[in-house]
């Protein structure tokens, strides 16, 4: 059985947009810009032997505000840069109420049986309430990302900046 590390993309590989007044998913490639951390991540659980596997919603897609061609050029960039060894979206929005988006469990699911993965030595990492409930649903221990977005949300296992996962992982 194979560990691995789930990584939500948006706010965690790669920054947020500021936009209508809140912070969200870029719609651009020109927009599209890895986090600091990001690097360090994956190369860091990569040497300790972890799959490093994305677990994004992309609801963009369905809502016609993100094209395809623009979503697969972001995914080349992940792959490209970071240690990344899958790429899995749910391109639906809320009202498809499909198995894959979070907060529900389906990608991770999904994950685990192509890449017979040991949920119970893995980990999520995500940066909002659906990543942390997603991780609870598919039984994984998980990190949130501290954000001033996040704030009302009740989670034990916050960390500060990515490389704050380095005290847990080993």
């Amino acid at each position: 059985m194979n560990k691995a590390i789930f990584l939500d993309r948006d706010g965690i590989l790669n920054n947020l947009i500021s936009r209508d007044g809140g912070f969200y998913s870029p719609r651009e490639l020109s927009d599209f810009g890895l986090s600091a951390d990001s690097s360090d991540l994956t190369s860091y659980t990569k040497s300790l032997g972890y799959l490093n596997i994305v677990v994004s919603n992309q609801p963009d897609i369905a809502r016609g505000l993100l094209k395809k061609s623009e979503l697969d050029a972001m995914t080349e960039i992940l792959l490209s840069k970071l240690r990344i060894d899958d790429v899995l979206y749910c391109v639906h929005d809320d009202s498809d109420s499909c198995d894959c988006r979070k907060p529900k469990a389906g990608l991770i699911l999904e994950a685990t049986k192509k890449w017979e993965i040991d949920l119970s030595n893995s980990y999520l990492i995500g940066d909002t309430w659906k990543d942390m409930e997603a991780a609870k649903n598919a039984k994984v221990n998980s990190f949130l990302l501290d954000r001033v977005y996040n704030q009302d949300y009740n989670c034990d296992s916050r960390i500060n900046k990515l490389t704050d996962v380095f005290n847990f992982l080993g």
